[in-house]
């Protein structure tokens, strides 16, 4: 912009213009050369940089656990089964939740006969859809 600004007008200022935009050209197109030579893979930009932060990984999956135990306790309570605390142990296998156990506080619940214990537990496991979870009811 400098050297367009002292030159002089007419016809020598185009052809003076028009190398320089030549040579603006190839000084920005110089590194392509080498960088089309090179292994082009976006792991190799960022080598070992990115990584997912474990703590935001571990405090969705508590969340979602406790969506979980959240919605098991409004289920049972619009079963009759008010005041109900539900614990959930489980992990994560293939970005999904598994559950592993359920924990079933039925202290201050107003039912508490040996038949409700096993109602409880088949309605959990039929919410679930998974009659290999552990349901362990007390109280």
């Amino acid at each position: 912009m400098l050297a367009d600004l002292i030159m002089p007008e007419g016809s020598t200022k185009k052809q003076i213009r028009s190398v320089l935009s030549i040579i603006t050209m190839f000084i920005i197109l110089s590194p392509l050369p080498t960088l089309l030579n090179k292994d082009w893979r976006i792991e190799n930009l960022f080598k070992d940089e990115i990584k997912p932060d474990k703590r935001i990984v571990d405090n969705v999956f508590r969340q979602q656990i406790s969506l979980l135990e959240e919605s098991l306790e409004k289920k049972l309570s619009e079963d009759g089964y008010k005041n109900i605390k539900i614990d959930i142990t489980g992990y994560e296998k293939d970005k999904a939740i598994k559950v592993k156990a359920v924990s079933v506080n039925i202290t201050q619940c107003d039912s508490k006969s040996k038949s409700d214990y096993e109602k409880i537990k088949q309605k959990i496991k039929t919410y679930l859809n998974d009659n290999s979870v552990v349901v362990m009811v007390y109280g």
